[in-house]
C-alpha cells in the first residue's frame, strides 16, 4: 500500500518522540496544526528492524536538509545578483 501526503509546516512545527518511557512510544511530527505519528511495534523482536527504518528516516531527512540549504544558498546569490 502506498502512502503519499504533502503538507506544508505551520511556525509551531517540530518532531519528536513522543511516550518517553511507555510502552509504545512513537515518533511524531507535528506539522502546525496536523499531525503524523509513526507508532513503534509492540512487539521487541520487531524493533530491529523498526530501529532500521527509523535511522534510514534521520539519514534521509539530514540529506534532504543539505540539499535544500545547497540549494537555497544558490537560490539566494541569484536573486542577490538580479
Amino acid at each position: 500500500m502506498a502512502f503519499n501526503a504533502m503538507w506544508k509546516p505551520g511556525r509551531q512545527a517540530v518532531a519528536g518522540m513522543q511516550g518517553n518511557g511507555s510502552a509504545n512510544p512513537a515518533l511524531v511530527i507535528y506539522l502546525d496544526p496536523d499531525s503524523l505519528a509513526i507508532l513503534s511495534p509492540s512487539g521487541p523482536a520487531e524493533w530491529p528492524e523498526f530501529v532500521r527504518l527509523l535511522r534510514q528516516i534521520r539519514d534521509s531527512a539530514d540529506q534532504l536538509a543539505v540539499f535544500l540549504d545547497k540549494h537555497k544558498a544558490a537560490r539566494d546569490d541569484g536573486a542577490r545578483r538580479e
